[in-house]
């Protein structure tokens, strides 16, 4: 008799997969004590890192509009096998980053920060225009599309996971492997 995984465990088997893909294809040794980073060449659109069993993949932001000194970056983010938060976010390009969420009070679209986002285990979160995202505050320069920059982010139990953030066209939108799993 043939026995099938639930399909809760889909997505997790999914980028566990694209991990191990990564890691093997990809061979990128550890970047320091504790901070591990995978990522595919900056032209595919797909950042994809793992460490501790949270996974972070698809990392990518917007070019900047003028002399803007703001930006946001995006990210498909998946809890591992016990609860975790992201705790902070940095990169070299902006002063601050911190996770904020877009939301609507009373016919009025806000943003605001969220000092601590819960993970749950195996939970699948997009970050997305209009939505979570990780703002990029005091920019120390113009973000211009095709290049990239790395962005940590720090989890409560999780060791830190360094990305690289892809620069994508203001008319772009997400990369195209970007399946809403969850939006946030």
């Amino acid at each position: 008799m043939m026995r099938f995984l639930p399909s809760r465990w889909l997505p997790a088997l999914i980028c566990a997969s694209l991990a191990v893909w990564g890691l093997l294809s990809l061979g990128q040794p550890a970047m320091g004590a504790g901070l591990r980073s995978v990522s595919a060449p900056p032209s595919s659109g797909v950042t994809l890192a793992a460490d501790d069993g949270v996974m972070v993949h698809e990392a990518w932001a917007r070019a900047s509009a003028g002399a803007a000194t703001t930006g946001a970056a995006y990210i498909m983010l998946m809890g591992g096998a016990r609860p975790d938060s992201l705790v902070s976010v940095s990169t070299p390009v902006a002063a601050t980053a911190a996770v904020h969420e877009t939301i609507n009070d009373n016919g009025v679209m806000k943003m605001r920060p969220v000092p601590i986002l819960p993970i749950s285990p195996g939970q699948m979160m997009t970050f997305a225009p209009s939505g979570t995202h990780i703002m990029l505050m005091g920019l120390k320069h113009k973000l211009t599309a095709g290049e990239s920059f790395p962005m940590t982010l720090t989890f409560a139990h999780a060791t830190p996971v360094t990305v690289q953030v892809l620069v994508r066209a203001m008319a772009q939108g997400a990369p195209s492997g970007g399946h809403d799993h969850g939006r946030m």
